[in-house]
């Protein structure tokens, strides 16, 4: 059976604007400027983390510092948990 030729250009007007399968060309300029972007994205999200870090882990490692004591002694500590889990959304979702 031989091959047929066709007119891919023809073929592109029958199906080309129907579904644009959700993406677009770009040209070189504007695909280095998204990759800047997604850089500076990224160490911004890995400097909030670190700061989430920072106020997790303290409670954690004072967690586990006591962990062989059965009972926790913590009075008064509704404000420094409010004031925490303040700081962590304000990171996360600020």
């Amino acid at each position: 059976m031989a091959d047929i030729k066709y007119d891919l250009n023809a073929v592109m007007k029958e199906y080309g604007q129907s579904f644009d399968f959700g993406f677009t060309a770009t040209d070189e300029e504007e695909y280095n400027s998204a990759i800047a972007e997604k850089d500076v994205t990224v160490e911004h999200y890995k400097h909030r983390l670190t700061e989430v870090e920072k106020l997790v882990l303290p409670f954690l490692t004072k967690l586990l510092q006591t962990a062989d004591q059965p009972i926790i002694k913590w009075p008064n500590r509704k404000p420094m948990l409010e004031a925490q889990i303040q700081k962590i959304l304000n990171l996360t979702r600020g």
